[in-house]
């Protein structure tokens, strides 16, 4: 009889477990997604959840001055824009593009904060956009390849952070360049965010610029893009 009571108590804390393991993966979010740029007036980027692949999810951008922290503004959309390289990368239908309208000219001249987010899942990759406080005068040097690095061994091929001019490479503020189109120390305006040209690459040639990030992860997510560089004077 005890064998039979234990028996049966045993089954009921193996269901138990079930039932409540099944609940909390069903309540675990599939949601991901990542903003790429930022193109004049309008924020690109793409959000979808794995858990509902056929289902558009609705987007916000929110733009945060960095010296205050106050929204400066915040634009909703939905993400059902086709993106092919989304689909060939296998994720879902690659239906999951959005853009986003921001009107820079109407805010304060200051330095922003750009993130994305979807209900309460906020992306950790945010973009930053400099609005009519860049120090200098801008000079077009034209449409440039943008890819990017980290300091893996596969980017960096064993120097790491250490840059070519001595400097420790740094997210949001290291670039890698020609220098037979680019100066070493040159100051740059790429979609908004200022970077400093620090490094070269042994792959980084002509009209090419390699963005420094922190992990392979975010170097991955941005992929290889095309756009107009300002050199700041």
């Amino acid at each position: 009889m005890k064998k039979t009571r234990l028996l049966a108590g045993v089954c009921f804390l193996m269901l138990f477990i079930t039932m409540n393991a099944a609940c909390t993966f069903a309540n675990t979010t599939g949601i991901d997604g990542h903003l790429d740029s930022i193109e004049g007036n309008a924020v690109a980027g793409w959000l979808w959840d794995s858990q509902a692949p056929d289902a558009a999810q609705t987007v916000t951008v929110t733009v945060t001055d960095k010296a205050t922290g106050v929204i400066a503004a915040q634009e909703t959309t939905v993400a059902d824009e086709q993106r092919d390289d989304l689909k060939n990368k296998g994720v879902g239908t690659g239906a999951y593009g959005f853009h986003v309208g921001i009107e820079w000219d109407s805010l304060p001249e200051s330095s922003y904060t750009v993130s994305l987010s979807s209900g309460d899942k906020t992306i950790s990759r945010t973009l930053s956009y400099s609005n009519g406080c860049v120090s200098g005068d801008l000079v077009s040097l034209g449409n440039f390849k943008i890819t990017a690095y980290c300091p893996c061994l596969q980017c960096s091929e064993g120097w790491g952070r250490q840059t070519s001019s001595g400097a420790l490479a740094t997210a949001n503020h290291t670039v890698a360049v020609d220098r037979r189109v680019i100066p070493i120390g040159s100051r740059l305006l790429i979609n908004g965010q200022e970077y400093v040209a620090e490094d070269i690459g042994g792959g980084v040639r002509g009209n090419h610029i390699d963005i420094y990030f922190n992990t392979h992860a975010e170097t991955t997510q941005h992929g290889v893009r095309s756009t107009e560089v300002f050199l700041i004077r």
